[in-house]
């Protein structure tokens, strides 16, 4: 990818490795970079036109090769073997060699540390240039000792460890890529009885659109006409294709199968939900979790210490009568020093889960979100729509009104249930459709979240105001459905119950396996619904949750929520993400199920676009391993700069060792960072 094209996805995101950029910035023309590593790279492998890319490729060759000449001269002379009257000859040639090595190789750096907070740059910066200068001043005055090696080669060394750097960022990047290349150039569009062929850009709302067979889907929509298989592992993490049809709704950015479709657009360009998932998972990098920003000020702080002790080591060897030594321990604290573990120790690991997260199907909104999923404790599950599925089952219909029929009793409720979007009124219209009956138009329609439905009904010239659900004057009525373990709605109007709708949940196959999973994670599951005791025990009993919280009002299944937050428990809630907007966002940790083109209105902090409840276990251990990754990281990162610090100080580490040691620090992050990336459960 090129550092111009890259530069297209966002103003706010790195030109090479497409991560948002929070605050440093390194600029190059109409580029911005989040580091010198990636300017660097995106030199290297960028543009191709005009010679840049030979150039730079070049520069960085020519000035390792400068600076492994110099280590070869530093190694003769270090031995002893060159005679005297020639080592002199050996300086001058050595800073020959240095000063075109180091205009190469420590311009970047230098920019970096001027454009920049304090940080790895700044220190490189002034240990190369110091052990420069010293030579250069040794090599003029033919006495003292020349460390043009430990100069040249420090800009190499970390140019090196720089580039494993952005490697490894670019991995947490190329998910967004990869998505995003998911969507065509260009679309069939339907205009006046013919197919014309536009750009996805030029493509509206409401537009029809030509998918012909094995193409990608262009737009967010529903099939007007046509049946196939579409292909939505990019979303679901699923690899098997789905059976689609008319009515059903199709994704940007998926795999039409054998059949064509004609859809009708609902969202194209940048509000597709492919596009809306990649603005969430940047937004989620943009946002440092609390780790993140402790990490930020201790790596500042690091800085101010490390140059207190490079201090605080040249004078006392100084006043030791050793300023040599001084010279060179200070020198070593300088080099030695890796604040860049602290500060790579957990965004690197939390974009690298994000992203592992997002390629499984799965929307985490927040680095601090990854981080407290591993600490839950205590999940509540809404039941219908959670537990169960979208589609209960209608087991009878009992018509208490002599002068209705079953059909014209389905018909005023379905009518009525026309402006809802709960499962149970999709059961309800799939009935009436079965059936064929003629539906009326519903008014002044009132959606009571756990309660029920009421509203004005305009059927066979009648109106009547008909009142469904389980409002408190019928309870007694419906609790006696409910000890069977169905669900039921009241029809009433002009104050009588009309009849009774039983519903007998249909329990999703892997929701007894994510039960049992998170009781080995040491997490309790708790059922928190809004219908009846009995119904909600039924569907406890069937998945293995030994508590259940029913029936409760959206504001009790809040109180709920906050009671248990109050006893220090930690706390997720899992729901549609939309009736159960109140405890989702009250939970530490909101976990919404959905389709996925409502995913700006749910509340969940976590939306899972599949319908597969054993990704909720798969992802607490993700944030689980992302935790002690991260843990391992500062472990590392303080004992390492502990001990190299206190070996630098005390003259028992050489400059150049010092580099090689900040290198491998490092790298040792890095590597154990990236196991993130092929996290698959098992580790759980």
């Amino acid at each position: 990818m090129s550092a111009t094209a890259a530069t297209e996805i966002s103003p706010q995101v790195c030109a090479h490795c497409g991560l948002p950029i929070r605050q440093s910035l390194v600029q190059t023309g109409g580029a911005i970079f989040c580091c010198y590593a990636c300017r660097l790279i995106a030199g290297i492998i960028g543009s191709r036109d005009g010679g840049d890319h030979a150039w730079n490729l070049l520069r960085l060759g020519f000035g390792a090769l400068l600076a492994m000449n110099i280590m070869m001269l530093s190694l003769l002379l270090y031995s002893g073997s060159v005679e005297t009257e020639i080592i002199p000859i050996f300086r001058w040639v050595m800073l020959a060699l240095a000063m075109p090595a180091m205009a190469i190789l420590l311009y970047p750096l230098v920019m970096g540390a001027l454009q920049r907070k304090p940080g790895l740059d700044l220190l490189i910066v002034a240990g190369s240039i110091t052990a420069f200068t010293v030579s250069t001043l040794n090599t003029v005055r033919a006495a003292g000792q020349v460390y043009f090696d430990t100069a040249t080669m420090l800009p190499v060394l970390v140019t090196f460890g720089k580039i494993i750097e952005a490697t490894a960022k670019r991995k947490a990047a190329d998910l967004l890529h990869a998505m995003e290349s998911l969507l065509p150039a260009s679309a069939l569009k339907i205009e006046k009885g013919t197919a014309v062929e536009v750009a996805i850009e030029q493509l509206h709302s409401g537009d029809l659109v030509l998918i012909r067979p094995g193409e990608r889907i262009a737009v967010d929509g529903l099939i007007r006409e046509g049946n196939t298989t579409v292909e939505e592992a990019a979303f679901t993490g699923e690899p098997l294709p789905v059976c689609r049809g008319p009515g059903e709704r199709v994704l940007a950015g998926t795999v039409n199968g054998q059949g064509s479709l004609l859809v009708k657009t609902e969202r194209a360009g940048k509000e597709v939900l492919l596009q809306r998932i990649v603005a969430m998972i940047q937004g989620a990098w943009q946002n440092p979790s609390p780790a993140e920003r402790i990490a930020e000020r201790a790596a500042g702080m690091f800085i101010v210490a490390v140059g207190l002790v490079a201090l605080a080591s040249l004078i006392l060897w100084t006043l030791a009568d050793n300023p040599l030594q001084g010279f060179l321990s200070a020198l070593s604290v300088l080099v030695v020093a890796c604040p860049c573990t602290m500060g790579i120790a957990t965004p690197l690991a939390t974009s690298l889960a994000i992203a592992r997260a997002a390629a499984a199907g799965i929307v985490v909104r927040g680095s601090e979100t990854m981080e407290q999923l591993g600490r839950t404790d205590l999940i509540f599950f809404d039941k219908t729509g959670t537990l169960t599925t979208n589609q209960p089952v209608l087991k009878d219909i009992i018509v208490f009104d002599p002068q209705l029929t079953e059909d014209q009793l389905l018909a005023l409720l379905a009518t009525l249930e026309s402006a809802s979007n709960h499962p149970l009124a999709g059961t309800i219209a799939a009935e009436a459709a079965r059936r064929g009956l003629e539906l009326g138009s519903p008014a002044a329609v009132n959606i009571k979240p756990g309660q029920g439905i009421d509203g004005l009904v305009k059927l066979n010239g009648e109106s009547r105001m008909i009142i469904a659900g389980a409002s408190p004057s019928f309870r007694q009525t419906v609790d006696a459905a409910g000890e069977e373990g169905f669900t039921a709605v009241d029809v009433m109007w002009d104050g009588q119950i009309r009849g009774r709708f039983l519903f007998e949940d249909s329990i999703r196959s892997d929701a007894a396996a994510t039960v049992q999973k998170l009781a080995t994670q040491k997490i309790a599951s708790v059922l928190l619904s809004g219908d009846r005791l009995q119904a909600a025990a039924a569907v406890a009993a069937q998945t293995g949750i030994g508590s259940v919280e029913a029936p409760r009002n959206p504001g009790e299944k809040l109180s709920v929520v906050e009671q248990a937050l109050g006893a220090g428990r930690k706390v997720a809630v899992v729901g549609d993400g939309v009736n159960d907007a109140a405890p989702l966002a009250a939970a530490q940790v909101g976990i919404a199920l959905g389709s996925g083109l409502d995913l700006a209105r749910q509340a969940g902090n976590v939306v899972l676009l599949s319908d597969r409840l054993m990704q909720i276990p798969w992802l607490i251990g993700l944030s689980r391993q992302t935790r002690r990754i991260i843990g391992q990281n500062f472990a590392w990162s303080f004992g390492y700069n502990a001990i190299a610090l206190g070996a630098a100080a005390a003259g028992l580490l050489h400059p150049l060792l010092a580099a090689i040691a900040m290198v491998v620090s490092s790298l040792t992050v890095l590597a154990n960072s990236l196991r993130i990336s092929s996290f698959s459960g098992e580790e759980m």
